[in-house]
């Protein structure tokens, strides 16, 4: 509130009023009217006006357990739910639009632990609050805290703190859980957005990944060189003063710089199993690489049957309607990738050169890229046909293979893939067999 203002409401007199006020406190008025009083209403005026923001900042302080509890159980019930949202769009980026798996697997693991991290600590925020709940109960039930001469004789040597030290400890904790989250987040976060930017460049003109990688990887080694040898550089500063850097900065200069590094490297490890859980089944969708032996050995029926498929997510390689069949003609979907319809090119050119040796007969279209083995014996399919999978909405190719002749019992499909590598500093720029691309099993009946 300005001098003006609180002159104006506290005498009733106009102050820009010109020689008509300074006439009032003149010496010929000075009985009427006592300019030190004027001042030291002006003094106790700010004074009152000072107390009311740190009454108004205590009273949100103190209260502030309310919205903390109601927006950490909020968000926890969402963050349970963004892991799959974001696999999702990842699967849909590397199929539909031709992302490479590597850029699709920074961008999500980077998520995944902007996610689990703030999954701890909201979990730990609503677990101290509820520890903090129990100890307010207790400081007002038992106001007098431990009455020793009323406990067991070998008890009452001992000096119990009193309830409500341990009161204000968990309303410290509390408040520090709930703020350490924006050091640990925001600089991920901003990583994330900067590397999605790049991928979007690089979607958008065609570039190598090895490219937007360099890129990527020398701007940050940049970034960090300037911070830590130029003293007063602008991009110091400015990350110095950020809502992050000051964040940072008062719980370092607090807690101890070592002891908030440590921390963040535990919740960096303590993060891990979120993460691996988040990424669990990504790597089917990496068309150039094997299944592992242990997805290969023991098929999951949910990634190669709509029957399983109760969630509607999206099929990484084959599928087929049921494990049990009955008719004369098995149905089979082999996923679209966007990145072999670009990579097809290359991948002939070099099969015209010195990789010949992979003896590949056929090679005019994407679809003879795959071979189907039916129980080790090769089946081929002239009629392969451009669908959209009507369980799941993603592009396909459709083709029916002949079971007339087989008996019924348990029969095996396994699918080999011909995939190029892309270069990638010194190494890629290769076709590759893959003999353990998919594999699933069937009944017939």
């Amino acid at each position: 509130m300005s001098l003006i203002k609180i002159l104006r409401i506290r005498t009733g007199l106009n102050p820009i009023a010109g020689p008509n006020f300074f006439s009032i406190i003149s010496p010929d008025n000075a009985g009427s009217f006592d300019l030190a009083g004027i001042f030291e209403l002006v003094i106790n005026t700010l004074f009152m006006e000072k107390q009311k923001d740190l009454s108004w900042l205590e009273h949100l302080q103190r209260n502030s357990w309310e919205p903390e509890v109601i927006i950490s159980g909020i968000s926890l019930a969402f963050l349970f739910i963004i892991p799959s949202r974001l696999f999702e769009y990842s699967v849909v980026l590397i199929q539909d639009y031709g992302l490479e798996q590597i850029p699709a697997l920074l961008v999500l693991t980077y998520f995944s632990l902007i996610v689990s991290v703030f999954k701890i600590f909201l979990f730990s925020h609503l677990f101290l609050r509820f520890l903090w709940a129990g100890m307010l109960g207790i400081t007002y039930a038992f106001p007098e805290g431990v009455l020793k001469e009323k406990l067991f004789k070998f008890s009452q040597d001992i000096d119990y703190p009193h309830p409500q030290e341990y009161l204000l400890k968990l309303e410290r904790w509390c408040s520090m859980a709930y703020g350490f989250p924006i050091s640990l987040v925001i600089p991920i976060f901003s990583l994330t957005v900067y590397l999605i930017a790049l991928i979007a460049i690089y979607l958008i003109f065609q570039l190598d990944f090895q490219v937007v990688y360099l890129i990527f990887m020398v701007t940050l080694i940049g970034a960090f060189l300037v911070t830590a040898i130029m003293k007063k550089s602008k991009l110091k500063v400015f990350l110095g003063q950020s809502l992050n850097g000051t964040v940072g900065a008062v719980y370092q200069s607090h807690l101890g710089k070592w002891t908030v590094f440590s921390f963040s490297m535990l919740m960096g490890i303590v993060a891990i199993p979120f993460i691996i859980s988040d990424l669990n089944g990504f790597s089917h969708f990496q068309p150039i690489s094997n299944l592992d032996k242990e997805h290969y050995d023991w098929p999951e029926q949910s990634r190669y049957f709509e029957e399983y498929n109760t969630n509607q997510q999206r099929f990484p390689r084959v599928w087929t309607e049921t494990n049990t069949v009955s008719n004369d003609h098995l149905n089979l979907y082999l996923a679209h990738y966007e990145r072999d319809e670009s990579d097809f090119p290359k991948l002939k050119e070099l099969l015209k050169g010195d990789f010949d040796t992979l003896k590949w007969d056929k090679l005019e279209k994407v679809e003879d890229t795959y071979r189907i083995f039916l129980n080790d014996t090769l089946v081929e399919n002239e009629d392969w046909v451009s669908v959209t999978s009507g369980i799941t909405k993603q592009k396909a190719f459709f083709g029916r293979f002949p079971i007339s002749h087989l008996d019924p019992g348990v029969h095996e499909i396994r699918v080999e893939k011909l995939v190029y590598l892309s270069p990638f500093f010194g190494s890629g720029n290769q076709p590759r067999h893959r003999k353990s691309w998919a594999r699933f099993v069937f009944v017939k009946i």
